[in-house]
């Protein structure tokens, strides 16, 4: 009996490796805000494996597969909102940049978003091409900006500050890459999809309008995308070139995303 408890484990674990696989195949591509270089399967928060396993049994195009995707993600949703005073800021007193980042499960959050204006993009989109979220998904999309905003996860000198000489350089780079590159994918969802309750466009207040605007991007853009996309050792070294990664005393402020705010808003017209 034991026996067949742990081949089940075994089985399962496979599978989900094997969805896992699916996901930074087809999905991150596109997406690219995990780390893959350091992404382990059994030391991350069991929300963003599943979540991540959704994609990864959508991605794989089979029918059984897509039909346990959306019933994962049900569950996900409801696990979300029921663990909400756990990774929800937005409303809580006293939090600062100096808090902890809980950026794995607003990763999941993401994902999580993101499949489910994919769903909503089958059923039909807004005359401006958007997918709406339901009121459950427009409220954990609104309470994940805000919490990212009270957090202070979109202020460079914030990210550089969570780091000291001493820890490993690579180390940094990578954990600072992850945050920017979060925001960004979360600054492009703000964008992509219409959120419940919105109405008139021209009526509607600015945090329904944009959620998250480009002003408010401070920091610079991703860095050097094959060194992100390194697996393993030797791909690490063949684009690092022995150079310093990240340097902590350097808020590189000529470089933000919000310089150059009003051209980027002008090109999303």
């Amino acid at each position: 009996m034991l026996g067949r408890q742990n081949k089940g484990a075994v089985d399962a674990h496979l599978l989900t490796k094997q969805y896992i696989d699916h996901y930074f195949q087809s999905f991150h591509p596109y997406w690219c805000f995990i780390h893959k270089g350091s992404f382990d399967m059994e030391n991350e928060t069991p929300l963003l494996v599943q979540s991540m396993t959704v994609i990864g049994l959508w991605a794989s195009g089979e029918h059984s597969a897509q039909t346990s995707a959306v019933e994962l993600h049900h569950r996900l949703g409801l696990a979300i909102q029921d663990q909400k005073e756990k990774w929800d800021a937005s409303e809580v007193d006293g939090v600062c940049s100096a808090c902890h980042w809980p950026i794995a499960t607003y990763q999941a959050i993401l994902l999580h978003i993101i499949f489910s204006s994919l769903l909503k993009g089958r059923d039909g989109v807004d005359f401006r091409l958007k997918p709406s979220l339901d009121a459950a998904d427009s409220g954990l999309l609104k309470a994940l900006v805000q919490s990212c905003r009270r957090l202070g996860l979109f202020y460079y000198p914030n990210m550089l500050a969570r780091y000291t000489e001493a820890d490993l350089d690579s180390f940094a780079w990578a954990s600072i890459e992850e945050v920017k590159r979060f925001n960004l994918a979360l600054y492009k969802v703000c964008g992509k999809v219409t959120i419940a309750g919105e109405g008139d466009r021209s009526k509607v207040d600015d945090d329904a309008l944009s959620l998250l605007s480009t002003s408010e991007l401070q920091f610079p853009l991703p860095d050097n995308l094959p060194l992100w996309n390194a697996v393993g050792k030797s791909e690490w070294a063949a684009n690092t070139k022995d150079e310093r990664l990240v340097f902590l005393n350097d808020n590189c402020e000529a470089k933000w995303i919000s310089n150059f705010a009003a051209i980027l808003d002008f090109l999303d017209l």
